[in-house]
């Protein structure tokens, strides 16, 4: 039998074009502004997506889906800083829709067991999640990502 999983949503509405965004996801010096204090990533499908953040801590990634502009998922290897995961994976999913002029970036978190001993976990992620997505909103709206190049 198959265990209950809970995930978490966050989401902002941005003016800024789609590349800044996806940008701010990918680049190591833009995730910086916002997210992580150390970034490694390997733009690609199979590549690695690791960062070191004061709201996450250390997490390490597998690049599941890399489409430049629309959507980047992450398969998260387990984390000395986590509850043993009995079964499945942590995805996360970071969305860029266009929307009445607008873009829309979302980030979809999910795989984490139900369990106690994983509450605390999925609070850090849901907290980080909105904080992280305040600053990058600030940081895309102040032009502070627009400055590197494509």
């Amino acid at each position: 039998m198959r265990s209950l999983t809970r995930g978490y949503n966050q989401v902002i509405e941005t003016t800024v074009d789609a590349a800044t965004v996806w940008r701010a996801l990918v680049e190591p010096a833009s995730l910086a502004l916002w997210c992580a204090r150390d970034a490694i990533v390997e733009p690609r499908v199979g590549g690695r997506y690791s960062l070191v953040s004061p709201l996450f801590g250390r997490r390490e990634a597998h690049i599941e889906r890399f489409e430049p502009g629309v959507r980047l998922q992450l398969l998260f290897n387990a984390s000395p800083e986590w509850p043993p995961l009995p079964e499945g994976a942590l995805v996360e999913d970071f969305i860029i829709e266009e929307r009445n002029g607008k873009r829309i970036l979302r980030v979809m978190g999910s795989g984490l067991p139900a369990g106690q001993e994983w509450t605390q976990v999925l609070q850090r992620l849901r907290a980080g999640w909105a904080v992280a997505f305040a600053r990058l909103k600030s940081r895309l709206h102040s032009g502070q990502i627009n400055g590197y190049p494509p």
